[in-house]
């Protein structure tokens, strides 16, 4: 079930900006989440390590019913954003429908950007929510939520700097310096305006930067207000595609923002790792449901790593507006692995260190951002799903290379849309891959 089933941005937009009134008041409707009143927690159906984990984060006080107990969750997603598009997989096929009790809802919240998913996170609404790690360290600073899993990360490619095509054409740009002091357009606290500012210090060049949306970005740059804008996937294929404008740097030719806020990363380009977010509540109450969600992620990883068409199908069907060929290309940039090993952690301090500095990360939570990191990144409870579907012969994100490796050589050139300029997308069965 899906809040906000819109085909159109414009409509979705719109629905976006009343979501603060109408999300609160649909949801009042619902039946209670867990169907009744209050109830002690039980040790019935999950392992005793689940429990385990959760009790780190406090007692239980079966403030969201039993242990087994049906669920209505909500989850706030980001349907035009690729390093997420494993909760987009996940929404359209259902598979969270097969590891959830019986009986469970979910909702799905469509959003363009993080802050009304971190909203709605705050004030209860949402219980999961994705975004990308630099938006999603905010999250963690103001609302008392744990990144519980990588959706996955990328080659370099799913972040791109553009330039307006009649700019290089008149040959207005051709070096760095040619942008000194020119209006670009990015989402302040966004993964992209983490680029931008990393790639101005670099390159030391000062910009002016504007607080854009990506949709007022596409529509600045087409009315020649901007000189460039700094987007993510698909969004910069699909400019390329509409011949709006060019990508001028992506993320595969520029070092990654860790390479100077923290040298003890392992040396890469610009990366951005996607965040699945959870409530610290729902952790320590219902770490059953947090089990079934976590595979259905899995299964998602196994779907978009090995049926890419059909991954791009179920993408497409989400977001019919985006031509299918931009999104395939789109999966070509990506390596889903969910784990948050000490690699992906170490790229996180160093995206944290710069949060903390500029600003974005000021509450006593991240004082320390290494410290931050490493208590609000709860890997062990992805673990023991990873541990649980091995057990069954099922494929996970343990048979991927590992941050920051790529799946396959070609990765390290630039991909584009007129490759799969004639795919067609259809839907077909899907079985999880077995080991």
């Amino acid at each position: 079930m899906e809040l906000y089933n819109t085909c159109t941005r414009r409509h979705f937009l719109k629905s976006s900006l009343t979501a603060g009134i109408v999300l609160p008041t649909v949801l009042g409707m619902l039946p209670n989440p867990v169907g009744g009143r209050a109830m002690a927690q039980s040790e019935t159906g999950v392992a005793k390590e689940w429990l385990e984990l959760a009790a780190r984060l406090g007692e239980p006080t079966g403030k969201f019913g039993r242990i087994g107990d049906p669920v209505t969750l909500t989850v706030g997603y980001q349907p035009y954003c690729t390093p997420y598009w494993t909760s987009t997989v996940n929404k359209q096929v259902e598979l969270w429908a097969k590891y959830l009790p019986k009986g469970s809802r979910v909702l799905w919240f469509r959003a363009l950007s993080g802050p009304l998913i971190n909203n709605n996170m705050n004030a209860g609404i949402n219980q999961f929510g994705y975004m990308a790690e630099t938006p999603a360290l905010k999250s963690g600073d103001l609302v008392a939520c744990d990144m519980v899993a990588a959706t996955g990360y990328d080659s370099g490619e799913t972040g791109a700097i553009v330039v307006r095509n009649n700019l290089l054409d008149a040959g207005k740009v051709t070096s760095p310096m040619d942008l000194k002091g020119k209006p670009f357009g990015t989402p302040f606290g966004s993964y992209s305006h983490r680029q931008l500012l990393t790639w101005a210090e670099q390159n030391g060049v000062t910009l002016e930067m504007r607080d854009r949306s990506i949709e007022l970005q596409m529509g600045q740059l087409k009315q020649d207000i901007l000189w460039g804008g700094t987007l993510w996937e698909p969004y910069p294929s699909w400019m390329e595609y509409r011949k709006l404008a060019k990508r001028w740097v992506t993320g595969l030719e520029m070092p990654c923002t860790c390479s100077t806020t923290n040298k003890d990363a392992v040396q890469h380009t610009f990366r951005v790792v996607g965040a699945t977010l959870a409530l610290r509540d729902w952790l320590r109450e219902r770490p059953d449901i947090l089990a079934g969600y976590l595979k259905s992620e899995e299964e998602s990883r196994d779907l978009l790593t090995h049926n890419p068409d059909l991954a791009a199908y179920h993408i497409w069907s989400d977001i019919p507006e985006v031509p299918p060929s931009v999104i395939r290309s789109s999966l070509d940039m990506m390596i889903w692995d969910g784990r948050m090993t000490p690699e992906v952690r170490a790229h996180i301090k160093g995206c944290a260190r710069m949060w903390r500095t500029i600003g974005q990360l000021k509450n006593d939570r991240t004082r320390n951002p290494d410290t931050y990191v490493d208590e609000w990144t709860q890997g062990g409870f992805l673990d023991l799903a990873i541990k649980e579907l091995q057990s069954e012969g099922r494929w996970t994100s343990a048979s991927q290379p590992g941050f920051p490796k790529l799946l396959r050589d070609e990765q390290q050139k630039r991909h584009d849309w007129s490759r799969y300029a004639d795919i067609q997308v259809h839907k077909v069965s899907w079985s999880p891959t077995r080991m």
